[in-house]
C-alpha cells in the first residue's frame, strides 16, 4: 500500500481499464463532495478512494440477468434448495432496480422480490407472496431480518451505494486491501463491516459483519469471479456463514447475460402479481 493517497490513485489507474460509461470522477464530484468532507484522516480518505474506484468501474452495464441456486444448510448439514432468476436494470436518471423471481421449490414458487436502490437510507424493497396474493413493503426497521429463510438479511441483498458507508483503510493483506465500512444509514443491523478488496480489479471478495455487541456475526465470501465486456466483474459463488447459529447459505449463479432486453413494466411494486412465471421458468432450465 502506498503511503500517500495520490500514489494509490496513480497505481489504480495503471491496474484497471480506462473508465467507461457515463460516470466519471468529474460527473460524481457533487455527489461525492458531502461524503468526502466526512473523511478527514489519511486512512479514511484512502478507504474512500478504494471504494470510489470500485463504484466508477462498476457502472454502465444497463441490464443483467442470472439464474441462482440457493443452498440453505442448517447446523447439522441438512440442505434445502431454491431456484431464483434475477434481473437488474441500471438507469442513470433513476435508482437501479432488482427483480428476483422464485421458481423452486413449490412452497416458494411465485414469490417475487423487488428492490429500488437509494443513495441515502435504506433501499425500498417489496415482497410479493403468492399464498396471500398481495405485495408487502419491507419496513426499513426490519432490514436486519432474514431474507426468505436464508442467512442473508434484507440489508445484505440491498445495494452497496457508495454514500451508505463511512470508510477507513485498515491494512494490506497480500493481494487485497482491508477496508472498514461503517453503515451511516438508520436501522442497519451492523456496527461495522470489515471488507477485503482485490487490488487487481477493486472487487470486494470477503466481508465480516459485526453485530451491536462488536462480535463477528456473519462472514460472506465471494468467489469464482467472471469478467464481462472486458470491464464488469461478478462473482458466481457467494457463501454466507452465520457464526452464531452455525447455519450457511451458498448461492451459485450462472454466468450473467448483459444488456438483455427487459420489460421495464415488470419493475413496479404495483404489478408484481401480473408477472408470468413461464418466462422465467425457461431461463431457469437453461
Amino acid at each position: 500500500m502506498r503511503a500517500l493517497v495520490m500514489a494509490l490513485v496513480v497505481s489504480a489507474a495503471a491496474a484497471v481499464p480506462a473508465l467507461a460509461g457515463t460516470y466519471t470522477e468529474e460527473s460524481i464530484k457533487d455527489y461525492l463532495a458531502p461524503l468526502a468532507a466526512e473523511h478527514k484522516t489519511e486512512e479514511e480518505r484512502r478507504g474512500l478512494e478504494i471504494y470510489k474506484k470500485q463504484y466508477l468501474l462498476d457502472e454502465g452495464w444497463k441490464t443483467l440477468e442470472s439464474r441462482l441456486e440457493m443452498i440453505l444448510m442448517d447446523a447439522a448439514g441438512r440442505e434445502s434448495r431454491r431456484t431464483v432468476v434475477k434481473r437488474v436494470i441500471e438507469d442513470g436518471s433513476q435508482p437501479d432496480k432488482t427483480l428476483g423471481v422464485f421458481l423452486e421449490p413449490a412452497d416458494v414458487r411465485g414469490t417475487i422480490m423487488l428492490t429500488f436502490e437509494q443513495s441515502y437510507g435504506s433501499d425500498e424493497q417489496w415482497l410479493f407472496l403468492p399464498s396471500l396474493t398481495r405485495t408487502k413493503k419491507i419496513n426499513a426497521e426490519n432490514k436486519s431480518g432474514s431474507f426468505v429463510g436464508t442467512e442473508f438479511s434484507w440489508e445484505d441483498i440491498s445495494t452497496t451505494e457508495l454514500t451508505k458507508f463511512h470508510y477507513r483503510y485498515l491494512r494490506d493483506d497480500g493481494d487485497t486491501w482491508v477496508v472498514e465500512r461503517t453503515p451511516v444509514y438508520k436501522f442497519s443491523g451492523y456496527v461495522r463491516e470489515v471488507t477485503w478488496v482485490n487490488k487487481d480489479n477493486y472487487q470486494t471478495v470477503k466481508i465480516d459483519y459485526y453485530d451491536k455487541k462488536g462480535d463477528v456475526l456473519k462472514t460472506q465470501v465471494m468467489e469464482s469471479w467472471q469478467q464481462y465486456e472486458g470491464r464488469y466483474w461478478r462473482p458466481l459463488r457467494l457463501e454466507m456463514t452465520n457464526h452464531v447459529n452455525h447455519k450457511k447459505t451458498v448461492i451459485n449463479l450462472t454466468p450473467y447475460r448483459v444488456r438483455i432486453d427487459v420489460d421495464h413494466k415488470m419493475f413496479s411494486s404495483l404489478g408484481l402479481d401480473q408477472i408470468r412465471l413461464s418466462e422465467f421458468s425457461v431461463i431457469a432450465k437453461q
